[in-house]
């Protein structure tokens, strides 16, 4: 392992939170932003392919991880902010911004709210439209939550199955964080408008969509299809063989890697 693949991490309060974020390598600038439940340490498998040539930076969304969440809820919005905040404390000049699953969504957030923030996105496995694609109600579903959006923890962790130990152990405050984090996650994924069509139309940064072409957790492929085709710059990359979490996945991440690597080359704009 080069000396440039080892991490340097810190914290930077923004919008009163804490945000832990980890960087690595050398070159264009590339921040990448976790799906929902977990932490920047889904990236790990990812990054040996990607740190060769670029800079990249690895956040802990507020409330998961090493970040704090004084407010005590959530919302894409929120997380949104926080990273235009962070690109602007760390003096990124329109970097590469991707995000996968809720991170995906923050990246469609970042651009619809902050258009000069990121000279690229990529946005993968994440829609605007949660409500009439059924998205919304796999999300309850998967949290188990009732008809008032009150999860159940019990539901939640036979749900998660064999990876539920893994993703608990990324956040450092224990019992206490996850439970807290839940809760907090349950209103953003279940009370989310999302974006309008006027919105996503009106993003003229230039878009990766990525799915995996059998990722039926958290939509369709035709969702994604849908997407790239509303976005004005919008291109189009399908995993194979993949379900939402075969491209997070050691032994399956070359090819995610690669198409953020080719992205990423075409569009940086800080070299």
């Amino acid at each position: 392992m080069s000396a440039e693949s080892f991490p340097v991490g810190g914290s930077i309060d923004v919008n009163g939170a804490s945000l832990y974020y980890e960087e690595r390598g050398a070159g264009a600038p590339v921040l990448l932003i976790h799906s929902g439940l977990a932490s920047s340490a889904m990236w790990e498998p990812l990054l040996p392919d990607l740190v060769d040539g670029f800079r990249v930076i690895t956040p802990d969304s507020r409330g998961h991880g090493r970040s704090t969440n004084p407010s005590g809820w959530l919302s894409y919005a929120q997380i949104a902010d926080d990273v235009a905040a962070l690109i602007a404390a760390l003096g990124l000049i329109r970097p590469v911004v991707g995000g996968y699953s809720d991170g995906g969504a923050v990246t469609l957030e970042l651009a619809a709210r902050h258009p000069d923030a990121a000279g690229a996105l990529i946005v993968g496995a994440a829609y605007p439209d949660l409500v009439s694609t059924g998205v919304r109600e796999h999300a309850r579903a998967f949290l188990g939550a009732d008809d008032a959006g009150s999860p159940d923890l019990a539901q939640l962790d036979a749900n998660l199955g064999d990876i539920a130990a893994e993703v608990k152990a990324m956040h450092v405050g224990g019992d206490e964080q996850w439970r807290a984090l839940v809760q907090q996650t349950a209103p953003m994924w279940l009370d989310y408008e999302g974006l309008t069509d006027e919105q996503i139309r009106g993003i003229q940064t230039p878009a990766l969509v990525f799915a995996g072409d059998r990722d039926e957790q958290d939509g369709r492929l035709d969702l994604a299809v849908s997407l790239y085709r509303e976005l004005p710059n919008g291109e189009l990359g399908i995993c194979p063989d993949a379900d939402h979490f075969t491209p997070i996945t050691p032994g399956r991440t070359g090819i995610f890697a690669a198409m953020i690597r080719d992205f990423a080359q075409r569009h940086s704009h800080a070299r």
